[in-house]
């Protein structure tokens, strides 16, 4: 049973509490917090799991998000939510990284197209109202290292085959 959870613009009065009324997932976030944390932050206080449900859980409460993330992902939620743990993992590196979940940190951080001008501050201020400011922007952070990680890489593999260098009939090389 999938409940509702409240979107980030009605979450900015609290933002580390996910009201009780709604979802269980308070219950959940104390336990992981007793048990070992996930090395996000020292004072995160929900574990990287508890985050990608909830994440999942907004995301899915959005249409437009929605039914982007329906398409990419070939209708299968789990894959998005798996995607979301290892982009959420402060550990993880770009070459961790499935293309679902390179696609997921293109929209999370780039400003292309209508989804990414959606997605985007959609999932900082919801990492906001679910996280203290400071494990957010510390996650945040990491999200667009990652990102970064891809977009030097992509503009290495441009500058290794120049798509509009023409060779030369008679050497091979450049003119």
């Amino acid at each position: 049973m999938l409940q509702e959870i409240e979107t980030p613009s009605r979450l900015r009065g609290a933002p580390n509490s996910i009201p009780e009324h709604r979802t269980s997932l308070t219950a959940l976030s104390r336990s992981s917090v007793e048990a070992p944390r996930e090395a996000l932050a020292p004072d995160l206080a929900i574990a990287v799991d508890d985050l990608a449900f909830v994440i999942v859980a907004a995301f899915r409460r959005h249409p437009h998000i929605n039914n982007v993330l329906t398409h990419i992902s070939g209708a299968n939620w789990e894959r998005v939510e798996q995607a979301l743990r290892v982009i959420l993992d402060p550990h993880a590196r770009s070459r961790d990284i499935t293309p679902l979940a390179r696609n997921l940190v293109d929209l999370m951080c780039a400003d292309r197209g209508v989804t990414g001008r959606i997605l985007k501050p959609f999932f900082r201020a919801l990492l906001v109202a679910v996280l203290s400011p400071r494990p957010a922007a510390r996650l945040t952070a990491h999200v667009t290292c990652l990102f970064l990680e891809f977009e030097v890489a992509r503009q290495r593999a441009a500058v290794a085959v120049p798509d509009n260098v023409l060779a030369s009939p008679i050497s091979g090389e450049p003119d």
